[in-house]
């Protein structure tokens, strides 16, 4: 008998102010850093809240289902370059 993975959830703690991702009876917190869209689609930044190391973070594009937010992970390469690209052009143009 096969196991069914189970998907993601994710929560808003508002007393520490954190995304908190469930995922494989694991607990991860995020600091939302920024949502903004691009060609149509809805993105976010995210780091995380137990790395002291804020060069890293994590791009997500956000969909609706159901109509309920989901963080869905970027696969293609192309869209994420160019997403990628938009938000640091707009970063730099933003700090001019």
């Amino acid at each position: 008998m096969s196991e069914q993975k189970k998907e993601p959830t994710y929560w808003y703690d508002t007393d520490n102010k954190e995304l908190v991702l469930e995922e494989d009876d694991r607990e991860y917190r995020f600091y939302l850093q920024d949502k903004f869209e691009f060609e149509g689609n809805e993105y976010c930044i995210l780091t995380s809240s137990e790395s002291k190391d804020e060069e890293e973070s994590l791009l997500m594009r956000v969909e609706k289902e159901d109509d309920k937010d989901i963080l869905v992970v970027i696969e293609d390469d192309g869209e994420f370059e160019a997403v990628s690209r938009h938000y640091h052009s707009s970063q730099l143009d933003n700090n001019d």
